[in-house]
């Protein structure tokens, strides 16, 4: 059944990402509305009257704040009135788990929800450049209206009925990005980082078989096509994080949804059996020498 034309919706986080998705939107006539905790980047008093508002809403805030933001939604919501919420965090919580996980646990019984995963700088996209990404709902109904709101904004959708593999990909790729910082943090070159690709792609692929997820995916747009953008550009915070603690620069108390969910993978697997993350999660959490990820990328 095709959902209704969109022309207004709300944006929790007004933040980089969320500012420029409105300005994205604002240009294509979409009245956007935006509510966060710093009250000058809010065009609404209260979260509950951007809920009220709109159908759709975005959540552009960190993935440690997704879990009280969907509450919020769920207790704001007027029974009845369904909504339609989209993630873009890219992180986990505590014991791996992920953003689908939690938006499942907070909405499921009452309103559609889902992750958009992909190449999106905000830079970008607040100057009228074009972007694309994976969209994964609860109910798949809703993605041809998403496609044609977002299409407004120069970002391309595409369609992935994989929740659990998609919100997998995401928090993979942000570690991974990490990995590139260093690689940059550390001038090892080019030639190193192409060769860095080929292991990350491989050990992303290894990963989603484990989870049970798609392996695919590391191949598309919240895969590759994000890690090459976030791998290459001081636009991505978590290839920052990789580079100053490369340079040693790092501050102590830094967090990062890559970080975060490095940490999470450390817990939940045995990390010898992939190498990079291993080597990684050493170099970061264990005070090991940053030499270690030059030696990896040595062997044959």
């Amino acid at each position: 059944m095709k959902q209704p034309t969109i022309s207004h919706l709300g944006i929790i986080g007004g933040g980089e990402l969320g500012q420029a998705l409105g300005r994205a939107f604002h240009r294509k006539g979409i009245t956007v509305d935006f509510y966060d905790i710093i009250d000058d980047r809010s065009t609404v008093a209260n979260l509950e009257d951007l809920v009220h508002q709109h159908e759709i809403l975005l959540l552009c805030v960190p993935s440690w704040a997704n879990t009280d933001v969907a509450r919020a939604i769920k207790h704001t919501a007027l029974k009845g009135k369904q909504r339609v919420v989209i993630s873009f965090s890219k992180g986990v919580e505590r014991h791996f788990v992920t953003m689908d996980q939690i938006l499942a646990a907070e909405l499921g019984d009452q309103h559609v929800y889902g992750l958009a995963y992909g190449p999106m700088i905000a830079e970008e996209l607040a100057v009228g450049r074009q972007a694309a990404a994976v969209v994964a709902l609860s109910d798949m109904s809703w993605f041809d209206s998403m496609r044609e709101l977002f299409l407004k904004a120069k970002v391309s959708l595409q369609p992935s009925s994989d929740l659990q593999g998609l919100a997998t990909c995401g928090v993979l790729k942000n570690v991974y990005a990490i990995a590139f910082g260093m690689n940059d943090g550390m001038h090892l070159g080019d030639n190193a980082k192409g060769k860095l690709a080929v292991l990350v792609l491989r050990e992303m692929k290894q990963l989603l078989v484990r989870l049970e997820t798609d392996p695919q995916l590391a191949e598309g747009l919240a895969g590759l096509g994000d890690l090459i953008t976030t791998g290459i550009t001081d636009s991505s915070f978590n290839y920052r994080v990789g580079k100053t603690i490369a340079e040693g620069i790092a501050d102590e108390g830094i967090k990062s949804e890559g970080l975060v969910t490095l940490k999470e993978l450390s817990e939940k697997f045995d990390l010898s059996q992939y190498h990079l993350l291993d080597a990684l999660n050493r170099m970061i959490y264990h005070y090991e020498p940053t030499a270690l990820l030059e030696q990896l990328l040595l062997e044959p």
